[in-house]
Parts: C-alpha cells; structure tokens; sequence
C-alpha cells in the first residue's frame, strides 16, 4: 500500500511539473501606475514588424500543447535618460493565432473560434488586453532587467514580474521576455481548470498559460 501510495505521489508531482509552462511570475494585486514625463522624455509609439506575444497552453499534465501568436493593437514607451520611465501596451484579442496544427487543419477554425468565444478571452465583450508598466529593476544573468507592471484580461487587473532583455537605442526600443507563465484562474479563465468536477482527465487544461513578449518600437 505505501508503494502504490508513493507512486500516486510520485506521479501527481510529475504531472504537476510537466504542466508548468515557462517560469512562473510572481503575481500579485494591481500596483499604481506613475507617469513620469517631462520636456526630454522621448517616446517610442510605432510598432516594428516582427513584434508579437507568443503564447502556450497545455491539457492537464503538459500534454497536447496548443500555440500561437497574438498582436500589439497600439504600444507607447517613453524613455528618461536612456531607462523606461512608463509602458502601456494594448494587445488586440482578435489578432489571436493557433499554430500547433498543420496548416489548413479544420482544429484550427474551431480552436481560435474557441478561444476568442465567451468560454475564454469572449473578444466581443473584450476585445483588448493591457500591460501597463509599473517598474523595472536591473539585473544580472541572462536577462538584464527584472520587469513589473498591470497585466489586464477580461476585467481584471493583476500585477505580474518576469524577466525580460530591454535595448534602448537613440531610434529604438527592444523588450524581449523569457518564457513566463501566469495562472489564468487569477484572470477569471477558468473553463475546464485542473479539478473541474464532471469533466473526463483529457479534458482538463492546465492552469498555467505561458507567455514570450517580442515587442520593438520606433520614433
């Protein structure tokens, strides 16, 4: 009994690993966003091709994973003495991209259908999300920058912290995240959250959802 005990045990915390979609960022309630402006700030507002946010899901145990891109609806960066002083980005929801079937597969109609519709991000409800920043610290490793700021989906705002590689130019500006996952239950997403009652194991998704910001803005 304590062997088949152990391996219960053992297993749950291997699926409970496999789910984890990239590291995970500290959350917490809504900071104050402070502006910071005067007559040298310089703002960045034009966003680049190539600037997108990738995301990742998984069903209950990391397996089935689903992907894809999402895009900026509009972004304004300013810059003090060559640091970011204030961030507010707008993420368009109907922009929204699945990427884990091959192409022309009819899942992919039905899944991004699926996303957009009430069920998860209900686009026609709200059709934006938001990240406003509300500090940056340096730091060392891989990523030069320790980033804070106001993650908004649906109608509720979190504050989240991730890690995040930031080049500031006289021309441009570069935010590069790592992998970070957020637990969407805290942004009210909960359709078939790990431990729904009633629903069958494959069916259940993951908690975490994972993030990859890729954003670069100009004059």
């Amino acid at each position: 009994m304590k062997k088949i005990l152990l391996s219960v045990l053992v297993i749950g915390a291997f699926l409970s690993a496999c789910s984890s979609n990239g590291k995970k960022a500290e959350t917490k309630d809504a900071e104050e966003v402070k502006t910071v402006e005067n007559n040298k700030t310089i703002s960045f507002q034009t966003i680049k091709e190539g600037s997108f946010i990738s995301w990742k899901a998984t069903h209950l145990g990391g397996v089935q994973p689903r992907y894809g891109k999402v895009y900026f609806k509009k972004a304004k960066i300013l810059v003090n003495e060559r640091q970011i002083s204030n961030a507010s980005i707008l993420i368009d929801m109907s922009t929204l991209t699945v990427e884990s079937f091959p192409e022309g597969a009819e899942e992919i109609a039905k899944l991004t259908g699926h996303l957009k519709s009430p069920d998860f991000f209900n686009i026609e409800k709200y059709p934006y999300s938001k990240f406003e920043l509300t500090g940056i610290q340096e730091s060392n490793g891989d990523y030069n920058s320790l980033v804070t700021g106001n993650l908004t989906i649906l109608d509720i705002t979190k504050s989240i912290t991730f890690n995040a590689n930031i080049n500031i130019s006289d021309n441009e500006v570069s935010i590069k995240s790592e992998n970070f996952s957020v637990d969407r239950k805290n942004w009210g997403l909960t359709y078939n959250t790990e431990g729904t009652k009633g629903v069958p194991v494959d069916y259940l998704i993951s908690d975490d959802i994972s993030f990859t910001i890729n954003l670069i803005l100009t004059k």
